[in-house]
């Protein structure tokens, strides 16, 4: 598989994530968005989240994304929606239009609330791991009752949304990863635009759990063959990541797994204090990675901090070759996985390591080939 000269060109945003409420309707038990109870962001703080992005959005001379977290966001439907509206009457000269998306778990989702948002062309992240053997693992009520059964009818409802912009977000677990490739293949089978593949890097993985995962994801990458061999690839964005990061090698001020931590997102927190990934919220008002509130403004010290520190420490990534084409400068997965955000973790090296040469090995395969989808998307001109 060769080389491809030319940047990917991508727009600056700044995204601002505000986590609206810690309620939610389940109770998964791998969240990391902190403990659910009934709390929600205030209208008055919502307001002060939104100005100081959008000053440093255009300070910077970045688009604005406006994100939609929790919990579960649609429980703020009405707030959700005032602020999408208020954002809409800001006499501010943005790079480009303001855009927005949510990341809801389906229980809510409507004919009327999927309307709305396909009217304003927002991006939904829907929450779904995979078939109800591989979902219900983890993603229940808090009666213990599995959700999956509402979330697919979610998934479906997006299905009659064709121009709707969404995901399907399959977060991938130590209890869940035996069904990993059957749950890909029942989400292929039902919803035909971007798959994500989420790593639990918050739990210990076992070397048992870790072979296993490679043995589904050998069988992931092989369904996702047969299905460019057919003619109707599956859209799973972890491969084509890895494949994107070989083709445009030579391109490394696009590199697009280098993390910006500190820099492109303000994720505000329920009571206003901001951290530098909608990852990190749940962690708490944690001094290190806290840098700042709506009442007092962006902590440039702190930023300034995160940013000095951010990347990866590593010594032996150094000298590793797929240390520009794997999560090793994420500082979210880092801290995840490690507890610092420079620094790697063996499990993250190892997985990351077989996702990459996974990906080279089908993208090989294909190119051998000269797939015609294949080529199409990856080749073209």
């Amino acid at each position: 598989m060769p080389h491809q000269h030319g940047f990917i060109h991508m727009i600056r945003t700044l995204t601002c994530t505000l986590c609206l409420t810690h309620d939610c309707t389940l109770r998964c038990n791998y969240c990391y968005a902190g403990r659910k109870y009934a709390h929600a962001m205030s209208r008055e703080t919502a307001q002060k989240a939104i100005d100081i992005c959008a000053d440093e959005a255009i300070r910077t001379g970045r688009g604005l994304d406006l994100s939609f977290f929790g919990g579960e966001p649609l429980l703020e439907w009405e707030l959700l929606q005032w602020c999408y509206e208020y954002v809409q009457g800001l006499n501010r000269k943005f790079v480009v239009p303001p855009r927005f998306g949510i990341t809801t778990n389906g229980t809510l989702l409507s004919e009327r609330y999927l309307q709305w948002m396909e009217e304003r062309d927002f991006l939904i992240g829907l929450s779904i791991d995979g078939n109800a053997a591989m979902h219900n693992a983890n993603r229940c009520y808090a009666n213990g009752k599995g959700s999956h059964n509402d979330v697919a009818k979610a998934l479906a409802l997006l299905n009659t949304h064709l121009s709707v912009r969404s995901k399907a977000i399959c977060v991938v677990t130590p209890n869940n990863v035996q069904h990993l490739a059957d749950g890909v293949e029942w989400i292929a089978q039902h919803f035909h635009k971007e798959i994500g593949l989420n790593i639990d890097y918050w739990s210990e993985w076992t070397d048992e759990q870790f072979n296993l995962l490679c043995a589904e994801y050998a069988k992931v990458a092989d369904l996702v063959l047969q299905s460019y061999r057919a003619g109707t690839p599956i859209k799973l964005s972890n491969i084509e990541h890895k494949i994107l990061s070989h083709i445009h090698a030579t391109d490394n001020a696009e590199n697009c797994v280098h993390c910006t931590i500190g820099e492109r997102e303000i994720a505000v927190s329920v009571d206003g204090n901001f951290f530098p990934c909608s990852r990190l919220v749940g962690i708490g008002d944690q001094a290190e990675l806290n840098f700042g509130n709506v009442n007092d403004g962006i902590d440039r010290a702190r930023q300034h901090w995160i940013i000095a520190n951010r990347g990866n420490a590593t010594p032996a990534c150094r000298l590793c070759e797929h240390r520009n084409r794997c999560l090793n400068s994420c500082g979210c997965t880092n801290h995840a996985a490690s507890g610092f955000i420079n620094q790697v973790s063996p499990f993250l090296c190892c997985s990351e390591k077989m996702f990459i040469e996974t990906a080279d090995s089908l993208a090989g395969t294909l190119y051998q080939e000269q797939n015609p989808a294949f080529m199409q998307k990856f080749y073209s001109v």
